[in-house]
């Protein structure tokens, strides 16, 4: 080698020592890390946590120990959401590394987003421990108030520290509550002090409320101190503290023994004395501690066999001496009357000889509580037997039972095939045509008779058999009135000092038998009367005349009045008067033929347009005509095909009438007026005063009278409306309105009371302004 060249390896190695000697600085950006960390995060290669600020970086291990940190540094007990300022970490990352945290750490709990230690909740159970022995008792609602844990971790803390930190108790019938033994100690001794100084019945609401015991924890010390027998006495009502009462055993013992005296000084029991004595269920009371006696149960009362055998004793001496006996003044003064008369019929019963309200065949139950004996209703029924010889006597000679055949024959004859059932239904749902009432269809409902509160039925109800009753007496002659039967039956010497009740009762009793023996005596009168010629004379022909010209006065008069209404209810009130005085003309007149020409019919009978078509009939071929015609013009809706047949039909019968008579006409507006102020102050019925009301004012309005039914009350009330004062049209508007809310009311309510208070109190007033009315009046009303 050259020294040339030895000198460049000298100078290259001198560079090279001065390179390794000298020291050189190499700088990364911030942009340069941030790009080599995330490809380190992408490569897996590195796990870190990007902080809020994205200056720093934290690994999760140094986060789980930061975490740590702060728990304990908080005293064991931190909300993650605080750590998210502290840490500048994100909170759903806090929260994640916190769930690992208390699922990795036994000793850790993460509840409603925070971490607590267990030294904590020992803390905590600490506190719980002091602050039950002060107040002797503690709830878990108070303790998730206090501490703000959940209720069922609340729970779960206490529980498990019962008997170690806590010195307490559960209660056995509601966990949420705990108790010192103390406590328990203590309130065990006030209950059973309590309970022992009581002596009477006391509801649990007011032993709790007074003397400020735990409720659940009253009723199982109550419970536990009963079944031991520390307390005597029992508790009832489920442990319902409204409805739950403490009964001590002394007042079982007291009650016992004033039951037993009284029982048996007296010998009866009423239900409403035991209630006084806070007995819930007498009766059953009554069952359980008597269920050996063989006791009667009446109403309110029970009745022992002393008692029992004073009432059948007093019974058995009416029967035997055929009198009577009234039980009630026998019977206690607290038995009713009801039950003194389901005493008595129990006591018929037993007699084995029949019960029900006639009792049995020796004795005869009236009037509530009176026992009649049956040897005394036949000398009655003999002494009125007697009179009946000459009472039919009269009646035959009066025609009346002649009536009654007749009736009965036109019955088998002509009507026999017809529902009788549903032949009364028609007639009570049509009403009678013509009169005072013009043709109203109403139903008068049966009025029972009250007397005095005794306890017996009465023959006007509304029932369907006592209707037919009713309706077949009214078709047979009377022995007697209802009234003169109970005067005839207070004159018998054996029952001058019986109560009225009872002579009312056997008054009942007694007339339906009475008038069917009658019918017998009566009918063999009427044949000796036929055998010699006699019979009841019949109807004359001059009051069939003015019969007939007084209803073709009311009918000229009422179309009169028709017209001023509208034209679609002129049609309809002229088929009204078709159907009522017109229909009524054409039955008087056939009436009158039928009796003349020996056709047996009834005067009463309401005829039917078929029963009308036989009588004509039967009648001379050369009147068949005429009256067949003014027949079939009932059944139409034109007044005038009747007015053209009418005349032909009375000529035929041989009546005559008299041309028009204004004189005639005066006579028959003031009857016609006077009839309806009759019905209208005896009216009772709402509908019907306002139906009267209206026809009256009308007549006085117009000076003519006005067939019409009372649904036609709404239009007249709109006619008299230009013709009476604004008051009293406002009274009968509103009486209007208050019937028709009465007729479309159902049932017995509050509201439908007081629409009846209002008929009744304005009734007088409708009736004043109807009777009082003045048709100078109404003109001057119309005129202002």
């Amino acid at each position: 080698m050259s020294s040339a060249d030895w000198e460049e390896v000298k100078r290259l190695a001198a560079d090279f020592q001065r390179a390794q000697l000298s020291s050189t600085l190499q700088k990364l950006s911030e942009r340069n890390c941030v790009e080599i960390i995330n490809k380190l995060v992408e490569l897996n290669l590195l796990d870190i946590l990007h902080t809020n600020d994205g200056k720093e970086y934290i690994t999760p291990a140094q986060l789980t120990r930061e975490i740590q940190d702060e728990v304990f540094i908080r005293g064991g007990r931190v909300n993650v959401a605080d750590l998210v300022e502290t840490l500048s970490v994100d909170h759903s990352v806090l929260e994640r590394h916190a769930t690992q945290l208390a699922r990795s750490q036994p000793n850790l709990y993460y509840v409603l987003g925070q971490l607590i230690t267990r030294a904590y909740l020992d803390s905590v159970a600490e506190e719980i421990n002091e602050r039950l022995h002060q107040s002797g008792f503690t709830t878990i609602v108070d303790l998730v108030k206090q501490y703000d844990l959940p209720g069922d971790f609340m729970l779960e803390v206490v529980v498990e520290r019962l008997g170690g930190i806590i010195q307490g108790q559960q209660d056995t019938s509601n966990p949420n509550i705990i108790y010192t033994e103390g406590f328990v100690a203590r309130h065990q001794a006030h209950v059973r002090g309590v309970l022992t100084a009581i002596t009477r019945p006391a509801p649990v609401a007011a032993i709790i409320a007074q003397y400020q015991f735990q409720d659940r924890l009253f009723y199982s010390v109550a419970e536990k101190l009963i079944s031991k027998g520390r307390v005597c006495g029992v508790l009832t009502g489920n442990r319902q503290a409204h409805g739950a009462s403490y009964i001590p055993n002394i007042h079982s013992r007291t009650q016992n023994e004033w039951l037993d005296n009284f029982f048996k000084q007296n010998g009866y029991l009423e239900f409403e004395a035991l209630r006084g004595l806070n007995i819930s269920d007498p009766e059953g009371y009554v069952r359980r501690r008597f269920k050996d006696k063989d006791l009667t149960y009446v109403g309110g009362v029970c009745v022992g066999p002393g008692l029992r055998d004073q009432v059948d004793a007093a019974i058995d001496d009416a029967i035997i001496s055929g009198s009577w006996v009234d039980i009630y003044p026998l019977c206690p003064s607290v038995f009713s009357m009801e039950e003194v008369g389901e005493l008595v019929e129990l006591c018929l019963k037993r007699r084995g000889e029949g019960g029900g309200r006639r009792g049995a065949a020796g004795g005869r139950l009236v009037g509530g509580t009176v026992v009649v004996s049956e040897v005394l209703i036949t000398r009655l029924n003999e002494r009125l037997t007697q009179l009946m010889p000459q009472r039919a006597k009269i009646a035959v000679e009066k025609g009346a039972f002649k009536e009654q055949v007749s009736k009965g024959k036109v019955k088998m004859d002509d009507d026999g095939g017809r529902n009788k059932k549903e032949d009364r239904r028609r007639k009570a749902a049509g009403g009678k045509a013509g009169g005072g009432t013009q043709g109203r269809e109403t139903k008068t409902k049966a009025t029972k008779n009250k007397l005095k509160g005794r306890k017996h039925p009465t023959p006007d109800s509304d029932d369907e058999d006592n209707t037919h009753k009713s309706e077949h007496n009214s078709k047979m002659v009377e022995f007697m009135k209802l009234e003169e039967l109970q005067a005839e039956i207070g004159k018998f010497e054996d029952l001058e000092d019986v109560p009225e009740e009872v002579i009312e009762d056997l008054s009942n009793d007694l007339l339906r038998p009475l008038t069917h023996q009658f019918q017998e005596v009566a009918r063999g009168v009427f044949l000796a009367t036929l055998s010699s010629g006699g019979e009841a004379g019949r109807k004359t022909h001059q009051q069939l005349q003015d019969k007939v010209a007084a209803l073709l006065t009311t009918i000229r008069l009422s179309e009169k009045s028709i017209k001023v209404f509208e034209e679609d209810k002129q049609v309809q009130l002229r088929r009204h008067l078709l159907r009522t005085q017109c229909t009524e003309l054409v039955s008087e007149v056939l009436t009158y033929l039928a009796h003349t020409s020996l056709i047996d019919i009834s005067n009463e009978a309401e005829l039917t347009p078929e029963m009308r078509l036989k009588i004509i009939g039967k009648l001379a071929e050369d009147i068949q005509g005429p009256l067949t015609s003014v027949n079939k013009a009932l059944t139409g809706s034109e007044l005038d095909d009747f007015n053209k047949t009418v005349d032909d039909a009375i000529a035929a019968a041989g009546i005559i009438i008299k041309k028009k008579d204004n004189k005639k006409d005066r006579q028959v507006l003031l009857s016609h007026r006077a009839a309806l102020l009759e019905q209208v102050e005896g009216s009772l019925d709402a509908p019907l005063t306002l139906h009267l009301a209206c026809l009256l004012l009308f007549q006085a309005v117009t000076g003519s009278l006005l067939t019409a039914s009372g649904k036609f009350v709404p239009q007249i009330l709109a006619f008299l409306k230009m013709h009476l004062p604004p008051d009293q049209f406002s009274t009968l508007h509103q009486y209007q309105e208050l019937v028709i809310k009465s007729l479309t009311s159902k049932g017995e309510s509050e509201e439908t009371g007081n629409i009846k208070l209002q008929l009744e109190a304005l009734t007088p007033t409708v009736k004043e302004i109807a009777i009082t009315y003045k048709k100078h009046t109404g003109t001057h009303n119309t005129e202002e």
